[in-house]
């Protein structure tokens, strides 16, 4: 019965595992688990031992073990979770773990060293906290290895995890050390011992002086170098991608950073340091960044970290440049220990109640306000805790925590929220009680305008899912990987194989529409409108996929054959909810303007001033996009003075905040102020008044101040 046991316990061990999220996945935190049991059990018996059975001890030990996750392969099987590296984690981690911890227990053991219990305890804390400990205070990145428990692969909003090189050479370290500890004892005893160990010890030398070079660690010098572009500012000294980053487009982007840096030092009423400058590391994609520095489309702050310093892609620098500025600055009143908050939902609460970069289209007030109910007390002191905050969707968390924070320097003074955001503690610091706080927020909420938009809006937040709740958090299908690739080679610029792996995956799941409409887009761009026209079916089911099927009928055939398709779905287009349609028709009225529309979309053809006015204001309006994207700046100013204001209505609010952004940037300081007055005359959405006041404080911050770099 007790061998039985022996065999049953491992088991039932496995099957606990099954409701607890992400720990039931077969996957890498259950097998840091495992590795980390498995490591100190080991230990312990090989210190405890009275015989050389270690190899033994070693087998049963992962015997048991994989018996666990015996319940985790039928689960992850079944629900078709199971992956490839799932299984790769749980051979890499629990068997290096468990002859570590071994060898570690036999070394003390062999050496009759005192207290080995109490020793063995504290080597494996050391090896498993303690040198974790010392990476996270000392470098910047978000990945960390480690011989008892494998491998940290970065933030938790990255789902996809792969076994990397680097954990494959970081692995090969923790044989080095098993190998080390294990012929030490006997090196006295015996010549070949000598030269095993001498060997041994001349790989550890060359592996720990190339930890930068192998992608174990990434220090920060490691990283300047990696990027090569490097500029300072007045605040900043940015690293960057010198491949990637134009002199032009650098010169823009450190603007920008001064700008935001001094809203928020304004807005925070922070008397900056002077002599701080903030390390700002920009990467080519986020592919670059989740190598380097293991976050991938997550931007990041390492607040813990001395040196201020940003860590952002270039593809999601717009989006999270003041997001993440916000983090650095907000060390200036963070605690002592990381400098940040005890309370994860006032550091993102903070961020995103400043940054108010939610939705283009929605107030952070709107969306919670649109939601069925509205967070009470007790949803709120868990959304502003670490399990609460990361248990919900990070969209979630992200608008409720940064719609309540907005709401406290709107009502409050800024010193109050700054008292709170060091000490975690709302209640003590506001002279009202939480649920007085909530109750204020709530009476916002409730007196917020909303619509339709909102709603929407609101509804697609709030049905997403955090990582806890999904089924299958790190299986990614065949065609996502694909999807994932094919951004990553556009991302690096090399559109001819990415068309072709896009020719891959519409082959893969030709039915995906959203694949499809890319496909598409990809064959009319290289001038291929047969290859539509070939594959299209009867009447595809959905309007945008039609409507790019009429733009490769033109191109082919011409426009009566064009025109006489597209007017099969006037009715529903013209009927159409979804805001992309509204000009859809007006775009392709004539023969004139449906050539406009594709010159520039297929083949970034601008058209000259004098053939501008000639264009509807569709067409206008699109063609100045297409200038302002293609960085053709003499053109889009002179496009800007030919369209007239008088034509111009909210439903072009995104391109013409665009130009205002960028006309300011070029100095036509007149042109950008007269399109915010123009603007602002219109019955705007709360959220586009929110950036239009964004706009205007870009254009004052550049009329009264020069920007120099040194």
């Amino acid at each position: 019965m007790k061998k039985v046991l022996l065999y049953i316990l491992p088991v039932l061990a496995g099957v606990a595992l099954l409701p607890i999220p992400l720990l039931r996945d077969l996957h890498f935190e259950s097998a840091m688990l495992a590795g980390t049991i498995g490591c100190f059990w080991a230990g312990f018996l090989a210190v405890s031992s009275s015989s050389d059975r270690d190899i033994f001890s070693s087998l049963n030990i992962l015997s048991r073990l994989y018996l666990a996750s015996i319940p985790l392969f039928i689960y992850a099987w079944i629900s078709g979770c199971l992956t490839f590296d799932g299984i790769a984690f749980w051979i890499l981690i629990p068997i290096p773990s468990v002859f570590l911890g071994t060898s570690i227990g036999r070394f003390i053991r062999k050496m009759n060293l005192p207290f080995p219990r109490l020793l063995l305890t504290f080597t494996l804390l050391f090896c498993a906290a303690g040198v974790l400990l010392i990476e996270f205070f000392m470098l910047p990145q978000v990945y960390f290895y480690n011989h008892v428990w494998g491998v940290w692969p970065g933030p938790i909003y990255d789902e996809a995890v792969k076994v990397s090189g680097s954990f494959l050479i970081f692995r090969f370290g923790t044989l080095l050390w098993i190998s080390l500890l294990w012929v030490i004892p006997d090196w006295k005893r015996t010549v070949s011992s000598k030269i095993i160990s001498g060997a041994i010890l001349i790989f550890l030398a060359f592996f720990y002086l190339n930890l930068p070079e192998t992608g174990i660690t990434s220090p920060t010098h490691s990283i300047q170098k990696k990027l090569g572009g490097h500029i300072q500012t007045e605040h900043f000294e940015i690293y960057f991608d010198k491949d990637f980053y134009t002199q032009d487009e650098i010169r823009y982007w450190a603007t920008r950073h001064e700008f935001h840096f001094q809203q928020i030092i304004d807005q925070l009423d922070i008397d900056w340091p002077k002599g701080r400058n903030i390390h700002s590391y920009l990467y080519a994609h986020a592919w670059q960044k989740k190598e380097i520095t293991g976050a991938k489309f997550t931007s990041y702050v390492p607040i813990w970290l001395e040196q201020d310093q940003l860590h952002i892609a270039k593809q999601q620098l717009e989006g999270v440049l003041k997001h993440e500025m916000v983090h650095v600055i907000s060390k200036q009143f963070g605690n002592r220990l990381f400098n940040g908050s005890w309370s994860i939902g006032l550091i993102e609460g903070l961020a995103e109640g400043i940054a108010k970069d939610a939705s283009p289209r929605s107030t952070l007030h709107q969306i919670v306000a649109a939601d069925e109910s509205l967070p009470n007390a007790e949803d709120m002191r868990s959304a502003l805790s670490l399990t609460g905050f990361y248990g919900s969707a990070g969209s979630i968390s992200y608008t409720t925590a940064g719609s309540f924070v907005e709401y406290l320097l709107d009502q409050h003074p800024v010193e109050d929220l700054k008292q709170a955001y060091r000490t975690a503690n709302i209640e003590d610091t506001y002279s009202s009680s939480f649920e007085d706080l909530i109750n204020g927020w709530h009476n916002t909420l409730l007196a917020t305008e909303l619509d339709s938009v909102d709603q929407q809006i609101s509804e697609f937040i709030f049905a997403q899912r955090s990582l806890f709740q999904k089924e299958c958090p790190h299986a990614i299908s065949k065609e996502l990987r694909l999807w994932d690739d094919y951004n990553y080679l556009m991302a690096s610029e090399d559109t001819l194989n990415a068309y072709l792996l896009l020719d891959d995956l519409h082959a893969l799941n030709s039915e995906n529409a959203f694949i499809k409409a890319e496909w598409i887009r990809s064959k009319l761009s290289l001038g291929e409108p047969e290859s539509v026209i070939q594959i299209h079916h009867d009447r595809d089911s959905l309007l945008n996929i039609n409507v790019l099927y009429a733009d490769a009928l033109y191109l082919s055939k011409g426009f009566d054959a064009a025109s006489e398709y597209l007017s099969r779905f006037r009715t529903d287009i013209s009927s159409a909810a979804a805001r992309n349609f509204r000009f859809t028709l007006e775009l392709r009225e004539d023969s004139t303007q449906w050539n406009y529309l594709l010159d520039q979309r297929y083949s970034s053809k601008l058209v000259s001033t004098d053939e501008f006015p000639k264009m509807n204001i569709p067409n206008q309006l699109l063609t100045l996009n297409r200038a302002l994207d293609d960085k053709k700046f003499t053109l889009t100013v002179a496009y800007l003075r030919l369209l007239p204001r008088e034509a111009i209505i909210s439903e072009w609010f995104d391109i013409l905040e665009k130009a205002i952004h960028q006309t300011a940037y070029l100095g036509e300081y007149a042109m950008a102020n007269d399109l915010i007055e123009t603007l602002m005359s219109l019955d705007l959405r709360t959220r586009y008044k929110e950036r239009l006041t964004e706009q205007s404080e870009w254009l004052s911050f550049l009329q009264n101040r020069n920007y120099i770099d040194t």
